[in-house]
């Protein structure tokens, strides 16, 4: 660093020639400077051609450039990083006295009080310490003037001049000059310096976006057409970078709920940002899901954009259904112990004080029909206890999983209920060639069991009561069913016939449990189970299987 000390003082400066002369060409340098540094992206790439303007425009020996920073001890230090000379003069860019040397270096504590005050230095070295003079390339020196930088409120170091031929060689009007020059060399920096914050910032968001593993989308704001999706993205949903940039929301058909997506937009109007909006989405291929979608404004290119973030919660959510599920069947658990099971205790509660007093009365015939009704609600709770011990037992204890063939597990359940086809004279038939299965053999004998019962009870007054079973296909999709000819189911019963102990004729023998436990078994293994059915035309029920066929 060159020596340096107080601020501008009241003294008599050495006479120049042609002085206005020198400070047009000052301010010709200064605007060219400005030129410079306003159009390079790089200042650093410029500051040797400013050295240069300057230094000649002052006639100064030396135009030097110190940039602070920390040294070994965490201090601050300065080291010269650029420098002009003058003809004739020795150039010092090498000297290693003049790198990191202490900002608060011996002999120079009113330099730095000066220039650290953000004060222009400019004396001559006639009033420095002798230890100035212990330093090579200092002893030439009459005259220094150092500007300081200061970049963000914070000193950065200071551009300076050095002549070695005269004392006081520049005038207040040029100093002030230089002064201009710091400040826009600050500006330059500082410039810098938040154009690479903002590059590595545009980095970072461009890594990021990338390259997480959460789907994300930019949309412009004026138009919500999409201006780029992630890899993510593009594999949750289905979509290539080709296919979704330029389009929006709609052509995609992502909404799947159009008052879910009108909602959404009411809502990023008023806000100006979302945060988890649950809603449903469709992928490409067809299928839905359901996400949580956040929105927050950014800008890109300049332009207004919105970022989309969606965090697929398919899983979570159908598992919150389940668990409603779950608890409304315990509900519905509930009252079957505070009623279904109730009511045969009161009957044999009843029937054994009628038996008391049909023993009591010796008639024998009535003591017979007492007990009969005693052991009728005993098997009816018996029935219904197994029946929930059976359900419960879905999904926990389960036999091991094994091929076989679809038709022969129907005709395993067929001879099971054989007296009961037999005695209501139903037909059943069972279509050829079934596919083979890997399932719980026992447990689909129960659905097929539990259907042909449930088919059997519902057939009314049909003269030529029929079940079949078979396969249906649809497009790529292939589900098993069986159909009757009887009653039929309304409309608004197709769901609620599959919960727990929902009979929808009170008087027909049986607890209610049986479709839902045909639900719970199809589930477990990875299916799904529906009936089609109009009041007077039959049922078809239909179910899928997960497992390999």
């Amino acid at each position: 660093m060159k020596k340096t000390e107080p601020l501008v003082k009241d003294v008599k400066t050495t006479p120049k020639e042609k002085l206005p002369r020198r400070s047009d060409v000052l301010l010709d340098a200064i605007a060219q400077s400005a030129v410079k540094l306003l159009e390079a992206p790089d200042w650093r790439t410029e500051i040797n051609d400013l050295l240069k303007l300057l230094g000649e425009a002052t006639n100064a020996s030396h135009a030097y450039l110190f940039e602070n920073h920390l040294g070994k001890n965490r201090q601050i230090v300065t080291s010269q990083k650029y420098e002009w000379v003058g003809v004739g003069q020795k150039p010092e860019i090498n000297n290693p006295d003049f790198q990191n040397v202490p900002v608060l270096e011996e002999g120079m504590s009113e330099w730095y009080s000066v220039v650290s005050a953000g004060k222009p230095f400019y004396n001559t070295t006639k009033i420095f310490e002798s230890i100035w003079q212990d330093t090579p390339g200092r002893q030439e020196i009459k005259t220094l003037l150092d500007v300081p930088i200061f970049v963000d409120g914070n000193w950065w170091g200071v551009i300076g001049f050095d002549d070695c031929e005269r004392e006081m060689a520049w005038s207040k009007a040029e100093i002030h000059a230089m002064q201009v020059a710091s400040s826009m060399l600050g500006a330059a920096i500082k410039r810098q310096q938040t154009d690479a914050a903002l590059r590595a910032s545009e980095d970072k968001f461009h890594t990021t976006f990338h390259h997480t593993f959460v789907p994300m989308v930019i949309g412009r704001l004026s138009d919500r057409t999409i201006v780029d999706i992630n890899e993510a993205f593009s594999n949750e949903l289905g979509y290539s970078r080709d296919e979704a940039i330029g389009r929006n929301a709609s052509d995609l058909r992502l909404w799947v709920d159009p008052d879910e997506h009108t909602k959404h937009q009411e809502l990023l109007k008023e806000q100006g940002f979302i945060r988890e909006f649950k809603a449903k989405f469709r992928r490409s291929s067809g299928e839905t899901g359901v996400a949580l979608i956040s929105v927050a404004p950014i800008i890109v290119d300049s332009e207004a954009c919105v970022l989309y973030t969606l965090y697929d919660i398919t899983k979570i959510d159908e598992l919150l259904v389940e668990l409603q599920n779950k608890n409304n069947e315990l509900e519905s658990f509930t009252y079957t112990v505070s009623h279904d099971l109730k009511a045969p205790l009161i009957t044999i509660g009843g029937f054994v004080g009628y038996l008391e007093k049909d023993i009591v009365n010796g008639n024998a015939d009535k003591a017979r029909k007492d007990v009969q009704r005693i052991m009728d609600a005993v098997v009816k709770m018996q029935r219904l206890l197994n029946e929930l011990l059976e359900l419960s037992r879905i999904g926990r204890f389960i036999n091991k999983p094994e091929i076989a063939n679809i038709g022969d597990l129907a005709r395993e359940a067929v001879r099971a209920l054989h007296k009961q086809l037999t005695t209501n004279k139903v037909t059943l038939t069972i279509e050829n060639d079934l596919p083979n299965v890997e399932v719980d053999r026992h447990r689909l004998i129960e659905v097929f069991q539990n259907l042909f019962e449930n088919a059997i009870k519902f057939m009314g007054e049909q003269p030529n009561p029929e079940i079949k079973v078979g396969l249906h296909r649809r497009n790529d999709e292939q589900f098993f069913f069986v159909c009757d000819n009887g009653i039929g189911i309304e409309s608004q019963y197709h769901e609620r016939i599959f919960g727990l102990f929902n009979k929808l004729d009170a008087r027909t023998d049986g607890t209610g449990i049986g479709l839902a436990l045909v639900k719970r078994i199809i589930e477990f293994h990875g299916g799904k189970v529906w009936v089609e059915s109009e009041l007077g035309h039959g049922a078809s029920f239909y179910f899928t299987l997960a497992t390999r066929t």
